[in-house]
């Protein structure tokens, strides 16, 4: 009963969010660790972490097929997580995206307007925690993992806007596969956690000729625990990407770099339930062409099963 509780719980939670009312608004997103929700699995020890995550991200850019034309996107992600970690030192991570996004083309003074909702692209992605180091005199833990996974072309990618197919950024999916591969360390020592990834990911073609750009990313993040069930976190996260190519030509107003700061606060409801607030917030920009990033805001409700 207190497991059906609690899932009805994010049902409804999921409900509402998807139902928000969008803003307008992605180019250059997707700072930090594509893993999060296994970032800190091997500390607790958990064997089994349930998560549903929310995420909104906005971005402006110039369109490069039409001329002084402006490309928006606004997205809401409802992600269901699932970390299972056979032993303590594997997380074996499955992320289902499902999303409502919103592309805006402005032309001529004229907007034209769509608004997608569907499965996106499944992630599935594995970190493998190679190196730990327990100092029980000074209660610490240090650790050092590798994580690698890939994006599934599971997503839509072929809608269209008055007969014109929609631009690759305004898709549900990529339309082609992603593989990442990257670098992770914590340490703790309570009440202190310090935690440092860095991740870097290349995609193939879709069928369309669009290639995304080849991308890095990183996340320095620490840690600090005011109670047993509160917690408090400021990071730098940070993300750049070649720009994108169609059949070989490059894209002017794509890839760049992005520098976040990123706060966030953990609240634990019970021992197991644990409601997570982040947001990255940019603080500095050398994007390609025209660009805008807004913030992105995140909140997860974890269910931990030990």
């Amino acid at each position: 009963m207190k497991i059906l509780a609690i899932l009805a719980t994010l049902a409804i939670l999921a409900v509402c969010l998807v139902h928000e009312q969008l803003a307008h608004a992605c180019s250059v997103c997707g700072c930090g660790d594509p893993l999060v929700d296994a970032s800190d699995s091997v500390s607790a020890a958990v064997r089994l972490r349930l998560a549903l995550d929310f995420e909104h991200l906005t971005a402006t850019a110039a369109s490069d097929e039409i001329p002084d034309a402006e490309e928006s996107v606004s997205q809401w992600f409802v992600r269901p997580v699932v970390v299972y970690s056979p032993i303590e030192s594997l997380n074996l991570v499955l992320q289902v995206p499902l999303l409502r996004k919103t592309w805006a083309l402005l032309a001529a003074g004229d907007t034209e307007e769509t608004t997608m909702t569907g499965l996106g692209d499944v992630d599935f992605g594995a970190r493998w925690f190679v190196w730990q180091d327990r100092n029980w005199q000074a209660q610490s833990r240090q650790a050092v993992g590798l994580s690698a996974g890939t994006t599934l072309p599971t997503g839509a990618n072929g809608a269209t806007l008055g007969g014109m197919r929609v631009d690759d950024h305004g898709q549900l999916g990529r339309g082609a596969f992603a593989s990442y591969a990257g670098l992770l360390y914590a340490y703790h020592r309570d009440p202190w956690n310090l935690l440092a990834t860095a991740t870097g990911a290349v995609h193939n073609s879709n069928d369309y000729g669009y290639h995304y750009g080849a991308n890095a990313r990183w996340s320095v993040r620490g840690d600090y625990r005011l109670g047993d069930r509160l917690a408090v976190e400021l990071g730098l996260d940070g993300r750049y990407a070649r720009r994108d190519t169609i059949d070989g030509e490059a894209q002017e107003n794509t890839g760049g770099l992005v520098l976040a700061a990123a706060p966030g606060v953990a609240v634990g409801m019970t021992d197991e339930l644990w409601l997570r607030v982040r947001a990255q917030l940019p603080v500095a920009t050398a994007l390609y062409g025209q660009q805008t990033v807004g913030p992105t805001y995140f909140a997860s409700v974890q269910y931990l099963m030990r």
